[in-house]
């Protein structure tokens, strides 16, 4: 009889000796599976990251773009209407000089 307690004692030993080292093996692959699912999270976190910058500078420099050819075209029609105002008013005076050069009153 004690020969057979310790026979069953050696067996659930043995046996439990073995759902240790299941266990661990299976402890194991989940570590790697989440280290790798982890890993390729950052990954695509990151590339996702990098896509989102590149969108944004994109956009920034076409926005940027737009504002200078903006200001761009109202300077050219402010200085164009400043150009016209001065020009509208120097006809008098360049005909009063054009005037006085022919008839010799300079």
């Amino acid at each position: 009889m004690a020969e057979e307690m310790i026979q069953l004692i050696a067996a659930a030993e043995a046996e439990a000796a073995q759902i240790k080292t299941a266990a661990l093996e299976k402890a194991a692959a989940i570590v790697f599976d989440a280290e790798t699912r982890a890993a390729r999270k950052e990954q695509s976190a990151a590339e996702v990251c990098k896509a989102y910058r590149e969108t944004q500078i994109k956009n920034a420099i076409e926005d940027a773009e737009k504002e200078y050819n903006a200001s761009l075209t109202a300077g050219a029609q402010s200085a164009k209407t400043y150009c016209e105002e001065v020009l509208s008013g120097a006809d008098s005076v360049i005909g009063k000089i054009v005037g006085r050069i022919i008839s010799g009153d300079c």
